[in-house]
C-alpha cells in the first residue's frame, strides 16, 4: 500500500511564517522535495533530497518511486492553492494518496501589509508563465494582484497595460515580502515605467476603483 505524499505551503519567503503543522511535516519526512533555497534551510542530512525544478515530470517519478516505503514530503512556496505545483502533482497522484498542509500566499501577506481585504482580487500569475487576457482582467476587475517574474516583471507590466489601453492606475507593489529588506512601493502604471529598481518576484496590486 502506497503512503501518502504530503504537499506544504512554506509561506512567502521567511520561515518563520510556515505553520507548526507544516513544519512538523518537514522534519519527519524521509524524502524532502522543495526549491534549494528551502531544502538548504530545512533538509537534514539524513533526508533526501529532491531539488524542484521545471522538470515536473521527473520529479513526479521521483515521488513515485519513493512513494510505496518513504515518507514524502513535497514543499511548495506560498499557498498550495494559489498558482502551484500541488495543482499538477494533484492530477497525477490519487487524492487519497495525498494530504495537503495550506500555507501563507505572498498574495495574503501583501494585502495584510496594505491593511485591506483580498476577497475580492483577482489573482493572476506571470511568473514564468504568460496570461493572455491580463489586459482584460485588470480592466474589468476593481482590484487585482499579480503575481510577477522574469520576463514579467513589474517596469514590463505597466508599459504592457498602457500601451493596451489601460489607464494610468495606482499600483502597490511588495518586495522581498516577509524578509528585513521587504519594501511597499505605492506608485502608479506611469511612473513605474520609468522605474528601473529590481522588482522581480514581487507582488503588484493594481487599484481599478
Amino acid at each position: 500500500m502506497s503512503n501518502k505524499v504530503t504537499i506544504v505551503g512554506t509561506g512567502p519567503g521567511d520561515i518563520r511564517y510556515i505553520t507548526p503543522m507544516a513544519l512538523e511535516k518537514i522534519k519527519n519526512a524521509d524524502v524532502l522535495v522543495g526549491p534549494k533555497r528551502l531544502l538548504d534551510e530545512l533538509a537534514t542530512p539524513q533526508q533526501i533530497q529532491i531539488f524542484l525544478n521545471k522538470n515536473l515530470k521527473e520529479i513526479t517519478e521521483n515521488i513515485y518511486k519513493y512513494q510505496n516505503n518513504k515518507k514524502v514530503v513535497v514543499m511548495v512556496s506560498g499557498d498550495t492553492g494559489l498558482f502551484s505545483y500541488a495543482n499538477y502533482l494533484s492530477s497525477y497522484i490519487e487524492a487519497k494518496y495525498l494530504e495537503i498542509i495550506p500555507g501563507i500566499s505572498s498574495v495574503q501577506l501583501m494585502f495584510a501589509r496594505l491593511k485591506r481585504s483580498w476577497e475580492n482580487a483577482q489573482m493572476i500569475s506571470v511568473h514564468g508563465r504568460n496570461d493572455e487576457n491580463l489586459v482584460q482582467k485588470i480592466k474589468s476587475n476593481p482590484i487585482s494582484a499579480v503575481l510577477t517574474g522574469n520576463p514579467w516583471t513589474v517596469t514590463e507590466i505597466s508599459k504592457h497595460l498602457l500601451k493596451h489601453g489601460v489607464p494610468n492606475l495606482d499600483v502597490a507593489v511588495g518586495k522581498d515580502l516577509s524578509y528585513p529588506e521587504e519594501q511597499i512601493i505605492y506608485s502608479n502604471l506611469e511612473e513605474l515605467t520609468k522605474d528601473r529598481a529590481d522588482y522581480n518576484n514581487s507582488v503588484m496590486v493594481i487599484f481599478n476603483e
